[in-house]
């Protein structure tokens, strides 16, 4: 008998939704008994806009967020979202990734960026395609252009019943609307990990706080830089790991100012695989408010203080975790001096700030995405 075939489709703006997709298919593919193919949709773009997307997502957005902000809000409505969604749909290889699509002649497709939800949609509404379409909504809100050919998904997948609740006020079905999480990889589960071995393994002793700083995401940014330069003239009484991802450059400046500061407290790492042994053994994290990484700190009911972002999507991100008490907004340095002195010379504001996020619901949305998806390819 023949494995079902499920396509997975994503966008490398950022990594987090190439992250998700990778998660789903390590999952499914250890799990169950399929054939799963990724397409990353970039690849089927203009060289010229393409690359430009990259650029400008991974470095330009950061130093301008009000760039993305204007973007990202012109667009979530339903005239900007129907305007974004054609202008997208015009930047891509249409014939060529659809020819791609229809020779794997997979059975189920998964989603983890609007553009290729747009495009399987496209398909579907012109008859081209006829297979479900599960689209995973990887930020802790939805916007438009998720939305814009909604009838043709079978299930959107979403972080909250939050979001549920202004999805189903824009007049999208409640039964497609599956409030699993934000899928993540299984390897955080904070159950796994023992804190004691892994305080000794990274030599971690005391009682110092332990903080965890990522530098912007997988590939890192020097927009970090003013932040950890904060760290080191504030000489906290903690252990901070400052990780800058595959980013080379920006490891060699961190250790720079590391060693001229003297700062022994700070340790400067490059890209690793074992974030989830580092989340175990923090206290609480510094990081933009990206979907992936907040849902990741989530799992080990880590408290968040957020730097500035891209804007956008990051901005709501921000508002839902501060609604929820489980991160500090700390973009502007005024504010984020003040609230890690707080945090690391008030054991109880510590404390206080842990327990908020204690309440966080345990996220088990990979097997719940796995459970619907094997209930739909029965």
């Amino acid at each position: 008998m023949n494995k079902k075939k499920i396509l997975i489709l994503y966008a490398t703006y950022g990594t987090g939704h190439k992250a998700i997709a990778t998660y789903v298919k390590d999952y499914f593919t250890k799990y169950g008994d399929y054939e799963i193919k990724l397409i990353d949709i970039l690849d089927y773009s203009s060289f010229v806009v393409g690359n430009f997307a990259d650029k400008v997502f991974n470095s330009l957005l950061l130093k301008v967020p009000a760039l993305w902000d204007f973007i990202y809000y012109s667009t979530d409505n339903k005239i900007g979202g129907k305007v974004g969604a054609g202008f997208q749909s015009r930047t891509l290889n249409k014939e060529k990734l659809t020819r791609d699509v229809l020779s794997y002649d997979p059975d189920l497709i998964i989603t983890t960026h609007f553009t290729a939800t747009n495009f399987i949609c496209r398909l579907k509404k012109n008859t081209v395609i006829d297979v479900p379409l599960v689209c995973i909504v990887t930020d802790h809100k939805a916007h438009q252009i998720w939305l814009e050919l909604n009838k043709y998904t079978d299930a959107l997948i979403v972080s909250s019943i939050e979001i549920k609740r202004s999805l189903i006020k824009k007049g999208i079905e409640s039964r497609k609307i599956k409030t699993f999480g934000i899928p993540v990889s299984e390897k955080y589960i904070k159950e796994l990990y023992d804190k004691t071995s892994l305080m000794k393994k990274y030599k971690v002793m005391g009682d110092k706080p332990v903080i965890l700083f990522y530098a912007g995401g997988g590939d890192g940014s020097f927009a970090s830089i003013p932040y950890l330069l904060t760290i080191i003239e504030l000489k906290l009484d903690a252990i901070v790991f400052f990780v800058c991802g595959k980013n080379q450059k920006l490891r060699e400046k961190a250790r720079g100012m590391v060693r001229r500061h003297n700062a022994k407290n700070i340790r400067v790492l490059g890209f690793i695989d074992t974030g989830p042994e580092y989340m175990a053994i923090s206290d609480f994290v510094i990081t933009r408010p990206g979907g992936i990484t907040t849902t990741e700190a989530l799992c080990f009911n880590r408290p968040m203080v957020l730097i500035k972002g891209v804007g956008g999507q990051e901005n709501d991100n921000t508002r839902f975790l501060q609604k929820k008490g489980y991160a500090i907004n700390a973009k502007w340095l005024f504010k984020f001096r003040y609230t890690l002195k707080n945090l690391c010379n008030n054991p109880k504001s510590l404390e206080t700030f842990k327990n908020k996020v204690k309440k966080a619901n345990k996220n088990n949305a990979m097997e719940k995405l796995f459970n619907m998806i094997n209930s739909m390819l029965k």
